[in-house]
């Protein structure tokens, strides 16, 4: 074999290779974009849906955006939306909800089947946690302390939501009305940067208890 036809092989071969790795690359690229939603546009209202009614799955959708189905006592992810007025529909149930720019919001499906809209401001922190209760409780004044009785997050109202920024830490914390201890929350690792979403529902004799991780 001459060097010369050795030569235009090497270079065929190494224009394959070329050609390979940047089809690779594309199919990468590719499967990024479908794992992996756009960045939020800055100003952007941010929900989530949050099924505590006695129904197995609901479907969820605001405005044109579908949040897909929501199992008992779980969350959706949380959807972006330009501000402004959209309807909620969870299952069979809907009202309207004005979104504002730069919020987080949560829609929860209730045991009455009627949606309870919740307001917090978005978390931004890298070195705290954030701690947030969602009161589902007709009658009842919730508040989360710890198992020394320090109070984490205080005075939550029926159908109201309450938040604190806290160090990161292991804790055992339970929720209280008033003075009278209502249950044990499941034990949780706080970790920086992450929001903690705990959900109160059912009755007082009987509460339910519910993390989401935020």
């Amino acid at each position: 074999m001459s060097k010369a036809i050795s030569d235009r092989r090497m270079r065929a071969r190494a224009l394959r290779q070329s050609a390979l790795a940047l089809v690779l690359l594309a199919c990468a690229a590719t499967a990024v974009a479908g794992l992996y939603p756009a960045a939020a546009p800055p100003g952007s209202a941010f929900i989530r849906v949050f099924n505590a009614s006695n129904q197995p799955k609901v479907t969820a959708q605001v405005g044109s955006k579908n949040l897909g189905d929501v199992n008992a006592l779980e969350a959706s992810a949380y959807a972006f939306l330009p501000p402004g007025q959209y309807p909620v529909k969870i299952g069979d149930a809907s009202e309207n909800t004005n979104l504002q720019g730069s919020h987080c919001y949560t829609a929860a499906l209730g045991s009455d089947s009627k949606v309870h809209q919740f307001e917090q401001q978005c978390f931004n922190s890298q070195l705290k946690s954030l701690v947030a209760v969602y009161n589902l409780i007709d009658g009842t004044t919730l508040s989360l302390k710890t198992a020394d009785g320090t109070a984490v997050v205080e005075n939550v109202a029926a159908n109201a939501t309450g938040q604190r920024e806290v160090n990161p830490i292991k804790a055992d914390l339970a929720i209280y009305d008033g003075a009278n201890k209502l249950a044990d929350a499941k034990p949780v690792t706080l970790m920086r940067g992450s929001t903690y979403s705990l959900f109160v529902m059912g009755t007082r004799s009987s509460p339910v208890l519910i993390w989401v991780n935020g």
